[in-house]
Formats: structure tokens, C-alpha cells, sequence
């Protein structure tokens, strides 16, 4: 089943059952922590769409439940879709540059009845006062997930996350962004495309920060992590939870060698130190 019928079905099932995601009510909390997002699933206890917003050094993870469209939005970006006319974050994204803005990053502030709060903060021209605006979550994430933009949440919710039970999507449908990486499994396009050999690992899709700094680019595959071999994306999010807060060792293959590096656990890059959009398929 693609991930797209499996949120499908999965929506219509929880709006039959009435059951909303359940999480404590909470205020805003003021120590904010920088995050990365890291994959989408489904939840199968709340039978909803799930993103994971993973916070790197220490591996703890909160869940975000979103709509279909919206985890299909994420998806789209996360696996390099390109499509031919604008959808309407990419709308968003396009509003927000043509009037001078750009997308500092965003936010999950609270919980309130059952339903998270979040922001978007926008610098606008010249002006040095940053402006927030008030968000869901999931397009909030829409849109930093298409600017490259940091994403932080409220200390008190990733140190208290609510109950979920992850389902990752079949291996096609799935990909996982850590460590700077954005990483599927490989089929028999991306193999003929960046002449990939049978071998068991994974597909780069993306690159930034430091994995770009230290020679990862896109078609690449990745083939350990830690010395632990990688067959599906999660295996690759689950090796580098393993490694602690120490460094981890990424070994991957390209053009008939391997070669290693050793990439630290660190959030996605703020403002000052962006470089610019991520590289995708």
C-alpha cells in the first residue's frame, strides 16, 4: 500500500472514531530547543500521519500529527518532487520572498486542548525586529522543510512527549533527513540514474551543512553507519541514535570507492549560518 493511500485511509479512520491526538495541556514555554525533522509516518495509535522532529544530540523525539495533504506536502519536498505548477505552501514560500521576507524559522510553542501551537517567524526587509505569525504546526513545518528554515520547540513538550506508536511507510515511500542527510532506499531509477551498484545502503537526496562540507553529495549511498549496515531509512535513524552524543561514522560508496567521515550530532543550521537551500534529486 503507498503512503498516500495508507494516510488516506487512516485519516477517514480517525475522524470516524473521534480521536484527536492526546496530549497534556501546557502553556508556552520560554527555553526553546532546536530540532530537525526527520521523518513522516503514521501513528498507529492515534491512526493519523506523524512527523517526527527529532532533537539531534540527545535523540528524543516529538511527535507532530498533521493532515494528509500536509504529510504529502512534506513528503513531496523531502523526495525532491517537482511539480509543475505551484502547490500552496510552495504559494506561501513565493508571497513571502516576493514582499522582501524571509523565514527565520519556526516554532511549537504549547499544547492547548489537544492541539499544538506554533509560529513562523518572518524578517521583513531591513526592518530589525523580527515578526511572528501565529501557525499550525504541520504548515509551519511545511514551510521550513522548503526554506531550509531552523525549527525549534518548547523544552517542556520534547522533555514530556505524548504516547505514539510509529509505523514507518513501506521502504519506497519513506525517507529520513538526519545528520544533514536526507536518505531513501534505493530503486531501480535512482540506481541507473547515479550508476549505483546492487549492493545493499542507501540513497543521498540531499546534503548540507557539514555532511556537504566533508565531500557527501547527492546520489551517493550510503552503506554503514557505525559500522552497521542500513536497509531501510529508519535503520539509518536508529544507527545514529545508537551512537550517543558521540561522533558518527558514515561510510559511503561513489563511483567504485568508499570512503568514511565522521559527522557530530548538531540541529540543522540557524540564520547566520545557512548557506542556502539544501541540494535535492
Amino acid at each position: 500500500m503507498s503512503f498516500t493511500s495508507m494516510v488516506a485511509r487512516a485519516a477517514l479512520f480517525a475522524f470516524a472514531m473521534g480521536c484527536p491526538p492526546a496530549a497534556e495541556e501546557t502553556g508556552t514555554v520560554d527555553t526553546l530547543t532546536p530540532v530537525e525533522l526527520a521523518t513522516v509516518g503514521m501513528d498507529l495509535t492515534q491512526h493519523a500521519p506523524v512527523v517526527l522532529l527529532r532533537e539531534p544530540t540527545s535523540g528524543r523525539i516529538l511527535p507532530i500529527w498533521v493532515g494528509v495533504s500536509e504529510a504529502e506536502s512534506i513528503l513531496g519536498v523531502m523526495f525532491g518532487v517537482e511539480m509543475p505548477r505551484p502547490m500552496t505552501h510552495d504559494l506561501l514560500i513565493s508571497v513571502i520572498q516576493d514582499l522582501g521576507a524571509s523565514v527565520e524559522e519556526v516554532l511549537v510553542h504549547a499544547v492547548r486542548a489537544n492541539t499544538y501551537i506554533g509560529g513562523i517567524r518572518l524578517r521583513i526587509g531591513d526592518e530589525e525586529e523580527i515578526r511572528e505569525i501565529d501557525s499550525r504546526p504541520s504548515d509551519a513545518l511545511a514551510l521550513a522543510i522548503r526554506t531550509d528554515a531552523p525549527i525549534r520547540v518548547a523544552e517542556g513538550l520534547l522533555a514530556d512527549p505524548p504516547p505514539f506508536d510509529f509505523l514507518a511507510p513501506e521502504a519506497d515511500d519513506h525517507v529520513v533527513r538526519i545528520l544533514g542527510l536526507t536518505v531513501v532506499a534505493p530503486n531501480r531509477s535512482l540506481r541507473d540514474r547515479h550508476q549505483l551498484p546492487d549492493r545493499r545502503g542507501l540513497v543521498v537526496v540531499g546534503s548540507y551543512g557539514e555532511a556537504a562540507d566533508q565531500g557527501i553529495r547527492r546520489g551517493d549511498l550510503i552503506v554503514e553507519v557505525n559500522g552497521q549496515g542500513l536497509r531501510r531509512p529508519m535503520d539509518f535513524l536508529d544507527a545514529a541514535a545508537a551512537s550517543g552524543e558521540g561522533p558518527v561514522r558514515v561510510r559511503y560508496w561513489r563511483h567504485g570507492q568508499e570512503r568514511e567521515v565522521r559527522l557530530e550530532l548538531q540541529p540543522f543550521p540557524g540564520p547566520e549560518q545557512r548557506r542556502g537551500p539544501a541540494v535535492r534529486v
